[in-house]
């Protein structure tokens, strides 16, 4: 959710990374504070945030930022205050 280029429930399939959902809705907006963003997680019953660099991702073609990502995982990508 937020400022991805096309904000959508994606499915799931197996496999998959940040980077493939990142290329599934298009990357990010020319608002979008992609070095912000979180990664909201159910784990055992808790609610877990994670930080993630998708501008590195990205722009910087850091492979290290890419991560698996799970069913049931949102990703909050804010507006980047200028």
């Amino acid at each position: 959710i937020g400022e991805a280029t096309n904000p959508q429930a994606i499915n799931y399939s197996q496999h998959m990374t940040l980077l493939d959902l990142m290329i599934t809705v298009g990357g990010l907006t020319e608002f979008a504070n992609g070095n912000n963003a979180k990664l909201v997680r159910v784990v055992d019953g808790q609610q877990l945030t994670f930080d993630l660099d998708i501008e590195d991702l990205i722009t910087d073609g850091d492979i290290s930022k890419n991560v698996d990502i799970l069913p049931g995982d949102i990703i909050i990508i804010p507006e980047a205050w200028f």
